[in-house]
């Protein structure tokens, strides 16, 4: 009986009390519910993309005056990048130091990760730079016209190797960046369709990186990017950027390395949490799978 009462006395309500928390909960129901319409009726502004980089540009004029000189790293040949390029990028001193004098005692790169052998190298600065090196196996004839063997002549013209056929040819040397569509049907087995091509799928992506894009120009057969890799080369300094801030789905998905449903992803990531400011967030958010990401990076700002 005693429980009971104190039940009672501590957990019953007269009618005034009943009223009041009634009133309360009608209260609660009600400001959550104005929450809700209020982002369902509410119209998402346009971001300016102007009055941003104004925006940003006043926060760094008070802020400190060395953080206004920022390089970034951006793609590059660590067999043909000179000392000058070298000073542009955002590296610690020892890696740009042991790169000129390794190269200064005859050293050279084949492969991305020979990089990683570079004195001093660790392994938290090679996964910064790892994506932004370019090492092209391939050059231009007039390289490899130094050290070919004397051809032996012939009487006969189905004699020929196909080899000094291609050696016809070594004073082409063709920018894939700016060569128009004329320039290009200068190589072999570049007709006029594939030419356009090549300049379409340019366009799309916004400069190609490495001429081994060229591979995935439809109708560009194994055998013909082998004639030509030596005849071609890059010029990536004017490469065409893509805005994850400011782009829309459908520009995003219109890069051959997006697909729509990944360009959605991005936009519904930006709408949520706001700017990004570190691309390397598509890859630990999962938003794009690593294979993709690696290829995209050299895109993105």
């Amino acid at each position: 009986m005693k429980l009971r009462r104190i039940i009672k006395d501590y957990f019953s309500f007269n009618r005034g009390e009943r009223s009041g928390v009634i009133v309360l909960i009608i209260l609660i129901v009600i400001v959550f519910v104005a929450k809700q319409l209020v982002f369902y009726f509410e119209k998402p502004t346009l971001a300016d993309r102007q009055q941003f980089e104004k925006a940003l540009a006043e926060r760094s004029l008070h802020g400190n005056p060395e953080k206004l000189v920022k390089h970034e790293l951006f793609p590059f040949d660590p067999n043909e990048v000179d000392s000058i390029t070298l000073s542009k990028f955002d590296l610690p001193q020892f890696v740009k130091n042991n790169l000129i004098k390794y190269r200064q005692h005859g050293g050279r790169f084949k492969r991305v990760s020979d990089f990683r052998k570079l004195y001093g190298m660790s392994d938290s600065v090679y996964a910064v730079i790892e994506p932004y090196l370019l090492i092209d196996s391939s050059f231009v004839m007039t390289f490899y016209a130094n050290k070919v063997t004397p051809k032996v002549k012939s009487t006969k013209a189905e004699e020929v190797p196909d080899r000094e056929v291609l050696f016809s040819q070594k004073s082409i040397s063709i920018n894939l960046n700016s060569a128009s569509a004329s320039e290009l049907e200068k190589l072999k087995g570049i007709g006029p369709v594939l030419s356009e091509r090549i300049v379409k799928y340019r366009e799309l992506l916004g400069g190609y990186i490495s001429v081994q894009q060229l591979k995935e120009v439809y109708g560009i057969k194994p055998e013909v990017f082998d004639v030509n890799r030596t005849f071609v080369f890059v010029d990536s300094v004017a490469l065409r950027k893509l805005d994850l801030n400011f782009l829309s789905v459908d520009e995003l998905a219109a890069h051959p390395y997006i697909n729509y449903k990944e360009a959605r992803r991005i936009v519904d990531f930006r709408t949520k949490n706001g700017y990004i400011s570190d691309k390397n967030i598509l890859l630990s958010d999962s938003i794009i799978g690593e294979e993709r990401f690696r290829k995209l990076s050299y895109y993105l700002k």
